[in-house]
C-alpha cells in the first residue's frame, strides 16, 4: 500500500514522515456521552480545563465566562470581563495556573484572573500583529515552552499559502513569535486516508466538506501532543510538539455538527463542544483508551 505522506512545517522548517506512527490514545465512540448546554450558551466557542479538572467554556461575541459541569451541562457559574462586559469576536480559552486567557478572531488576548460568580473582573490586553483575516479560532497553553498557541483558521501568513498556521506568543515577553509553530498542508491533510493514521468516531461518518480550517487545540496533558480541532471536514489532527504528524482522527457528522471547542479532562478523557446552529450546543465526552 503507498503510504500517503502530510508534511508538517515546524518553525518555518519542512518536516516530512516516512512511516507511520502508532497512536498513544484511542477514544471509543460506543461509549460517548453528550450533554446539552443551556441557551445561554448556544453560541459556545472554546473549552478549557482547570489543573484540578474544572472545565469552562464561554461564547462568541460577550466576554462571559462559564464553567459548566460536564456530567450534566449545568452552569456552576459565571463572570465576566470588565464593568461594562467586553463585546467582541471572542474564539478561544485558555488556562494558565490561576491566570484566564480569551483571544479574538483579530488576534487579541485578554488576561485575567477567574471571578466568583456573576462578579466582573478586570483584564489586560495584549495586541498580537494578527488581525481578522488571519482569523484565529483557537487556543491553547504549552507550558513546555510558555506559550500560548493561536491556530488560525484564514490566511496563515506570506509565503504560507495553502497551508494553516499555529503561531505562539510568549508568556515571558508577551511578544508573538515571528514565525509559526506549526504550519499544516491542506492538501496533504485532505489526501491523507492510509488507515495506520486514522481513527473514525462514529458508525455514520460523512465527510461533505473536502477542506481543513482549525477551529480548536488543545495540548494533551501527558503525551504533550496537539489535538487540532477543524469543523470543516469534521477533523482532528494529532502533532507532536515536534511538528510529527501522530494520527488523524474523523468525526461523526451526524454527530458533530459544527464542533468549535476541544480540551482534554483530567482523566484524559476528550470533550468537544459543538455550537448550537438551530438547536441546543452540547459538549461530547470520549473515553480514552491507552494503546499499548
Amino acid at each position: 500500500m503507498l503510504l500517503l505522506v502530510l508534511f508538517i512545517y515546524c518553525c518555518g522548517e519542512d518536516k516530512s514522515m516516512n512511516k507511520a506512527t502508532i497512536k498513544s490514545f484511542s477514544f471509543n465512540p460506543e461509549t460517548r456521552q453528550s450533554v446539552k448546554l443551556p441557551n445561554i450558551l448556544q453560541e459556545l466557542s472554546g473549552l478549557a480545563t482547570t489543573k484540578d479538572g474544572r472545565l469552562f467554556g464561554h461564547n462568541d461575541e460577550r466576554a462571559d465566562v462559564y464553567q459548566i459541569n460536564p456530567d450534566n451541562g449545568k452552569i456552576v457559574k459565571s463572570f465576566s470581563l470588565g464593568k461594562k462586559t467586553l463585546k467582541k469576536d471572542f474564539e478561544g480559552i485558555a488556562i494558565v495556573d490561576d491566570l484566564f486567557y480569551l483571544v479574538t478572531s483579530d488576534g487579541d488576548l485578554y488576561e485575567f484572573k477567574e471571578g466568583e460568580d456573576k462578579s466582573e473582573v478586570s483584564y489586560k490586553k495584549y495586541e498580537t500583529r494578527l488581525s481578522s483575516k488571519n482569523d484565529v479560532e483557537g487556543l491553547c497553553y504549552d507550558p513546555d515552552t510558555e506559550t500560548l498557541l493561536l491556530a488560525c483558521k484564514g490566511y496563515p501568513g506570506k509565503g504560507y499559502d495553502g497551508k494553516r498556521a499555529v503561531y505562539s506568543f510568549s508568556l515571558s515577553n508577551k511578544k508573538l513569535k515571528k514565525k509559526p509553530r506549526f504550519l499544516i498542508s491542506i492538501k496533504e491533510v485532505n489526501n491523507l486516508t492510509d488507515p495506520n493514521f486514522v481513527q473514525k468516531l462514529g458508525d455514520f461518518f460523512l465527510l461533505t466538506e473536502n477542506s481543513f480550517a482549525p477551529s480548536g487545540i488543545a495540548r494533551h496533558p501527558e503525551n504533550h501532543s496537539f489535538y487540532i480541532l477543524s469543523s470543516q471536514g469534521s477533523t482532528i489532527l494529532e502533532i507532536s510538539a515536534d511538528g510529527e504528524l501522530k494520527g488523524r482522527i474523523l468525526l461523526d457528522k451526524k454527530h458533530h455538527n459544527q464542533p468549535e471547542g476541544i480540551t482534554f479532562a483530567k482523566n484524559l478523557s476528550l470533550l468537544i463542544g459543538d455550537e448550537g446552529g438551530n438547536g441546543k450546543a452540547k459538549i461530547t465526552t470520549y473515553p480514552v483508551t491507552r494503546n499499548k
